[in-house]
């Protein structure tokens, strides 16, 4: 199977560590794809994300714009889904389990907005 082509933000999770000048508290910057339609999130994690959500380190995703932005955090110990302005936290902490059981492609938690959350798996970490 062809490896997939790296664009340039693909930077696995354990790298980004190294990014941000080895500072344990700062956030972790993810690629995680993110799709927005009505009144739905659905989001894609990959390997390394999944392992860095089971060490208890949060997943961040971040646009930024002159005078604002959009942030979305996958968060490993929270328990709920909150929005306020351009920042939506999702509490990943009941789902952690089944999201990692290899017989689940992934977990939805309803709501508004109602997110899913996929495993993205692909032979790039093989």
């Amino acid at each position: 199977m062809p490896r997939r082509q790296e664009r340039q933000h693909d930077v696995p999770a354990h790298e980004l560590r190294t990014a941000q000048n080895q500072d344990v508290h700062a956030p972790i910057l993810s690629p995680m794809k993110v799709r927005f339609t009505p009144g739905r999130v659905r989001v894609r994690i990959d390997d390394l994300e999944l392992a860095a959500l089971h060490r208890g380190e949060p997943l961040h995703a971040h646009v930024g714009w002159p005078g604002g932005g959009w942030t979305l955090t996958l968060d490993p110990s929270g328990h709920d889904v909150a929005g306020e302005g351009g920042t939506l936290a999702v509490g990943l902490a009941p789902l952690l389990a089944q999201l990692s059981d290899p017989a689940q492609e992934g977990v939805t938690i309803g709501g508004e907005p109602r997110v899913t959350v996929e495993k993205d798996f692909g032979p790039q970490h093989a």
